[in-house]
């Protein structure tokens, strides 16, 4: 895999949506091959091609068998170091990305969380989506591609993995091989390196045509160098993935299971679905809940995004820490496949400059108790301002523009009377 240190975060409004263009670009012809030969190329090796963007990196990746490794290196080295852009296939490729936003209104989770980052990050291109805007995609050219490409694809930028099988010495000597014309450096100074500021605010795209809600509470965070990293990762490990049609079947009434959070949504019968997310950038980030159900629950969906975080702020028990730890162990077991691994890896020597091993995060994360869990709730989340994301039949809450009326379900006393949202 071939991974690359920039994405939409180092665009601006002008060029938003190059990064993501460009990654459908790669594969789309070089200066040695044509479209059509790579496709062809690709297949004949039996592998399996897959690219990807995102907000801090790119990545273009194969898997083959272990005597197609140089020939594989040799196709991945093409695209990123001689990108033909041709200008007649930017054209069909914008076509391709126009129809990914067309489908943006059935991809409900991807479509919520990016507007959550827009809604927390509207003043930084952190906030802007990884497609870029629809409008603004029509105006892009092969021009733009080419700055981006000139000024982000250079060899202090650039982390290639090799996962499995792998002759350590031959891989190396082919990546040199292959990627000796990537420029060491670009006279070119990177964009938006500054701290991106987290901005709370309510954000309602109300389309009363939908069945269902989606909602998003999130809350800024720390980025994945901050010393509260690991514990926010445990905690997303303790909220944890609900399916009303999955949790709690093997007991027969979801009040009875451990995960406090998936409790409190068993009282929401049509709430049917609900994920936590934890997004660690390299020096910022959002923690906080998805939601999904029936328009009659979308108050109460936004009280469960700010309820457990509240609560936590002042009690956590042994027994939600031990669940999640465990299930955050179980989870690092599960990463067994190439793929992962190698996406894994590349992430890691992006980010931190190192690979860190499973072993390294399943031991800082049984250090951390429920007394540390409350100390870092209570700073990060009581009496906090998170951002409120609420898209479909949402006219519940709609109607309310006060920000207050939200907020001030971060505090808690013995009755929790002043709670606003639940009842």
């Amino acid at each position: 895999g071939v991974y690359v240190g920039s994405g939409s975060r180092n665009e601006n409004l002008a060029s938003t949506g190059t990064s993501y263009l460009l990654n459908q670009m790669l594969p789309r012809g070089t200066n040695n091959r044509s479209k059509g030969e790579i496709s062809d190329e690709i297949a004949g090796l039996g592998a399996n091609f897959a690219a990807h963007a995102d907000r801090e990196f790119n990545s273009y990746g194969m898997s083959v068998l272990k005597s197609d490794i140089g020939r594989a290196v040799n196709i991945l080295g093409d695209m990123v170091c001689n990108p033909s852009l041709n200008p007649a296939e930017v054209e069909a490729a914008k076509n391709d990305v126009s129809a990914h936003h067309e489908d943006n209104h059935n991809r409900y989770q991807e479509t919520l969380l990016e507007n959550a980052h827009f809604n927390s990050f509207r003043e930084h291109m952190l906030g802007q989506p990884i497609k870029g805007d629809r409008d603004m995609t029509a105006t892009l050219t092969a021009d733009y591609l080419r700055d981006f490409h000139s000024a982000n694809y250079i060899g202090d930028n650039v982390v290639v993995v090799g996962t499995g099988n792998i002759d350590h010495e031959a891989f190396v000597e082919q990546v040199e091989q292959h990627f000796e014309s990537l420029p060491k450096t670009s006279s070119v100074p990177v964009e938006n390196t500054e701290k991106p500021i987290y901005v709370p605010a309510i954000l309602f795209l109300r389309d009363d045509e939908m069945v269902n809600s989606n909602v998003g509470v999130f809350y800024d965070a720390p980025g994945v160098k901050h010393e509260d990293y690991y514990s926010f990762l445990l905690m997303k490990h303790m909220f944890g993935n609900y399916r009303i049609d999955e949790n709690a079947g093997h007991i027969n009434d979801v009040h009875k299971q451990y995960n406090t959070m998936h409790a409190l949504l068993g009282n929401l019968p049509d709430v049917t679905r609900a994920d936590s997310h934890y997004f660690a950038y390299s020096d910022a980030g959002l923690f906080g809940n998805y939601f999904f159900g029936n328009e009659v629950f979308t108050r109460q969906m936004n009280y469960c995004g700010v309820c457990m975080p509240t609560i936590y702020g002042h009690f956590v028990n042994d027994v939600e820490v031990i669940r999640g730890r465990n299930h955050l162990f179980n989870s690092l077991l599960t990463t067994e496949t190439k793929k992962s691994v190698n996406k894994e890896i590349g992430q890691n020597i992006l980010q931190l400059g190192r690979r860190l091993p499973r072993s390294e995060i399943a031991t800082r994360a049984a250090h951390i108790d429920n007394y540390h869990i409350k100390q870092m709730a209570n700073i990060w989340f009581y009496d906090a301002e998170p951002s409120f994301t609420n898209w479909g039949p949402i006219e519940q809450v709609s109607q309310v523009a006060s920000y207050k009326y939200f907020k001030i379900n971060t505090l808690a006393t013995v009755t929790n009377a002043h709670h606003s949202l639940f009842n």
